[in-house]
């Protein structure tokens, strides 16, 4: 197929929005906003104001579900409203994961340290088996070792400490301490993974964890849910790759508990959405020994999406239960009390 569609000045789209049927109160207001985050961006938070597409017409095949009329009483003001909303959100998102990541490369630091200052280096405390499989023509073992000392490697070129090391101690690996810290956050699950079990858990409990494995997907995916806020990409009504089904007993506590109920919330795809993914944010934060009043923050934002607009069955159009993956009652939650 013959891709048609050609270039627009903005003045010519924002036209275009208003023959199907978004209003557009202020022009310049309008104009200014598809400047600040384009017309492309802009249609991930106009799409959830088209009309449905009738049941006949769907083509689940190419996604298309909607039309490209908008619902009445549609404006570029909601659109505006949402996406400064999720904007935000990232942002305080991205503070909590900062938490995290921090906490996360102490405790792996810490822990291996205890075996050995450089036990990243040496399959010896490490564990053989995860360490032994195959990638390829090499070995896991063989692809941590490359990675760390590649940012090692990029480490020395803007970090003292990093230099430092290499020259007064240039027959000795850099220590855990230090590689934790020039680390990617997307390269920590790496290495977690590699450990030792009884090591693994001793992780994994500082953040509430009973686990190793499930801890680990859970690493997984707060990369994914990093990712997604640093590079200023959607929260919204989305569904990350990942998704997370928790068992009886791999939490300590009871915070997560209503995770494990079925239809816990009216969203599909409930495992993927951005309320599961804040959940066991939060619940990590707060079994760490320092705390975190994150929780507190991110309930906040949220309570201040507040569209106050009908789908043309009556139906709520927007909410965190309806969009995001959230609870009815969530707010009632003891996870995110004080």
């Amino acid at each position: 197929m013959e891709y048609t569609k050609e270039f627009k000045e903005r003045d010519e789209l924002l036209q275009q929005l208003e023959v199907r049927g978004l209003a557009i109160p202020d022009r310049a207001e309008a104009l200014n906003f598809l400047t600040r985050v384009g017309y492309f961006r802009s249609g991930a938070y106009r799409y959830v104001f088209r009309r449905l597409l009738p049941a006949d017409t769907i083509d689940a095949r190419l996604h298309q579900y909607r039309s490209d009329d908008y619902i009445p009483g549609a404006s570029i003001e909601h659109v505006m409203k949402l996406e400064a909303f999720d904007f935000k959100l990232a942002r305080i998102c991205q503070e909590g994961l900062l938490e995290f990541e921090v906490r996360l490369r102490a405790a792996i630091a810490h822990t291996l340290a205890s075996r050995n200052v450089a036990a990243h280096a040496s399959k010896e405390y490490l564990d053989t088996q995860s360490c032994d499989k195959p990638v390829g023509e090499h070995t896991k073992f063989d692809a941590w070792t490359k990675t760390w000392r590649e940012a090692v490697s990029s480490g020395a070129e803007d970090e003292d400490f990093i230099k430092h090391h290499l020259l007064k101690y240039p027959e000795q690996d850099v220590p855990i301490w230090a590689v934790t810290e020039v680390l990617s956050f997307g390269n920590l699950p790496f290495l977690y993974e590699l450990m030792q079990t009884p090591d693994a858990r001793s992780v994994a409990r500082m953040f509430g964890f009973a686990h190793p494995s499930r801890f680990g997907a859970v690493l997984r995916m707060m990369v994914d849910f990093r990712n997604t806020c640093a590079h200023g990409s959607r929260l919204f009504n989305r569904a990350f790759k990942r998704p997370l089904s928790l068992r009886e007993h791999d939490t300590a506590g009871e915070l997560l508990a209503h995770l494990l109920e079925p239809g816990f919330t009216v969203t599909p795809k409930a495992h993927q959405r951005l309320y599961i993914y804040a959940a066991a944010l939060a619940f990590m934060l707060r079994s760490h020994t320092s705390g975190t009043n994150w929780h507190l923050t991110f309930k906040t934002q949220i309570r201040k999406l507040d569209i106050k607009l009908q789908a043309p069955d009556g139906s709520e159009l927007i909410s965190p239960n309806v969009s995001m993956g959230f609870p009815a009652n969530w707010s009632d939650l003891n996870l995110w009390k004080p």
